[in-house]
């Protein structure tokens, strides 16, 4: 599938990756493999073993090595190949290996650089939420769609009105005022002004909050395949303080979401899922600015995933990977 080239993508949030074992994700297109090493830093790699291609995210870690569940052949921190249980003592080729990709830990998600460039050190570009609270409202929300209609659902405000008409859009009056959109690098603001109490920021490629008050609305769009996204939901607030309570509050946010994304979802579903793209036969109108303002910015940086590698291995024989010593 298509991605933002040389980004950091949320795709997997902490808390689903435990360190005794690791865990497979269709994200991007591919199915991924995530795990920990014994320090507990996260590894990401493409879930295929290079011997026979069974899915190494079904086997276990023994070691601090990764260990496919197919014949036994063990994988360290970088993709190399320590181990082949038939063939202990034979020297072990370096096209044996799992296809890693660079992965960091940051913010209570597993993100993964889209490259082709190698991957920067700098900070991941996230939000400030100073000293809010999101205890108990994290969730995760499944959609059919092309992960680029759920972030343009979201930076579209002339729908709340009729989508959610019986929630959050019966409190919206005037969707015909002009709207505030400002385009900052990989930042997107909007709003009905740059100073309004309701401020939607998007930072690419793929995380967004809305500001509501002393409260934060946060979502990671997830790409899954072309077909379907997942949203990480977080509703941050620092209205209660007390660490029950906040929990409290936050499962409530949690499940009030979930009827808000119910909406947008029944009404998403039913467009074409597809990649938006800037020109694709859509009419557009001036109210859709932060749209056009999200396809432009995208256009811009849009690049294949996996990108190609130069100096790719080529394909070993099997002479090329075990030698033809006998025993």
């Amino acid at each position: 599938m298509h991605v933002i080239a040389n980004r950091w993508y949320a795709l997997l949030t902490s808390a689903e990756l435990q360190s005794s074992r690791p865990q497979g994700a269709r994200r991007l297109g591919q199915d991924l493999v995530f795990w920990r090493n014994t320090a507990g830093s996260v590894r990401v790699a493409m879930d295929a073993c290079p011997h026979r291609g069974a899915k190494v995210s079904a086997g276990r870690m023994v070691n601090g090595c990764l260990e496919c569940p197919f014949h036994g052949f063990q994988f360290a921190d970088d993709g190399a190949c320590t181990f082949i249980p038939p063939h202990p003592d034979r020297t072990i080729s370096p096209a044996m290996r799992l296809d890693t990709l660079p992965s960091r830990e940051e913010h209570g998600f597993i993100w993964v650089w889209t490259g082709p460039e190698a991957a920067t050190d700098a900070p991941i570009p996230f939000f400030d939420f100073g000293d809010l609270s999101c205890a108990g409202s994290a969730d995760a929300i499944p959609v059919r769609t092309h992960y680029t209609r759920a972030i343009e659902n979201q930076l579209d405000y002339s729908h709340l009105p009729f989508v959610h008409r019986r929630t959050i859009g019966r409190f919206v009056k005037d969707v015909a005022r002009e709207q505030f959109v400002e385009t900052d690098g990989d930042v997107i603001r909007f709003g009905p002004s740059k100073d309004a109490d309701a401020l939607i920021e998007f930072i690419g490629p793929n995380i967004w909050r809305l500001r509501t008050g002393r409260a934060w609305q946060f979502l990671a769009f997830v790409p899954v395949d072309d077909d379907n996204m997942l949203y990480y939901t977080r509703s941050y607030q620092g209205v209660v303080g007390v660490p029950g309570l906040s929990w409290l509050v936050g499962r409530m946010g949690r499940f009030f979401n979930r009827f808000i994304f119910a909406e947008d979802t029944a009404v998403v579903e039913s467009q074409p899922a597809v990649e938006t793209r800037l020109r694709m036969g859509e009419m557009l109108v001036p109210s859709d600015g932060p749209i056009i303002a999200y396809r432009r910015w995208r256009e811009a940086n849009r690049t294949p995933f996996p990108p190609e590698k130069k100096g790719r291995t080529p394909t070993s024989t099997q002479e090329d990977v075990v030698d033809k010593r006998t025993s």
